[in-house]
């Protein structure tokens, strides 16, 4: 029997919104992942073996990536 893909969502409200990050894989010990993260129309992702690592690397290159973004429209 083939399984449905599976994703594991995070909110985390912020004072520019809402962070949402997508959660795949992550299955087993061994098994690698992809963290999506989105903030404002501002989308990364960052994989990995550690889940948890991988979802602050997420969040990190969000708030990078948007930093930046906001100093092009200042």
């Amino acid at each position: 029997m083939k399984k449905g893909l599976t994703l594991n969502i995070l909110r985390i409200p912020v004072t520019s919104g809402v962070i949402t990050v997508y959660i795949e894989g992550f299955n087993e010990d061994i098994s690698k992942g992809t963290a999506y993260a989105e903030l404002n129309n501002e989308h990364v992702s960052a994989t990995g073996f550690n889940k948890k690592k991988t979802i602050v690397r997420a969040i990190a290159k969000l708030h990078h990536k948007s930093t930046i973004h906001q100093d092009h429209h200042q």
